[in-house]
């Protein structure tokens, strides 16, 4: 018995560690595919990423187009999507993290 309970807590630190190391770096992608009448199989298309890391650093790609004159502009509705699902995507994981810091704080 003891054997198997202890199993159990090795599994389910063996867990935790991943999930923790997983934890190091954030990345939030939002894509695209065009669509029209006509179906397609089209492969979504990267249209904004960010990268957050454990140490706060921070590497961002917005979607830009061509304005007029040639001048590049950003992308505005597909920046706000993307800048929702960063702040949805860093509330889950502080509250995982708060969790786990929680079961570690009752032990």
């Amino acid at each position: 018995m003891a054997s198997e309970l202890e199993n159990s807590i090795r599994s389910a630190a063996a867990k935790v560690a991943a999930y923790v190391a997983d934890a190091a770096v954030m990345e939030v992608t939002t894509s695209y595919v065009v669509v029209g009448p006509v179906a397609s199989a089209e492969t979504p298309r990267p249209a904004a990423k960010t990268i957050i890391r454990l140490d706060g650093d921070c590497e961002a790609t917005v979607p830009m187009r061509e304005g007029p004159g040639g001048m590049l502009e950003v992308d505005s509705g597909l920046f706000e999507i993307h800048q929702a699902n960063v702040a949805t995507a860093t509330e889950y994981r502080a509250r995982v993290l708060g969790a786990l810091i929680g079961l570690l704080q009752r032990r």
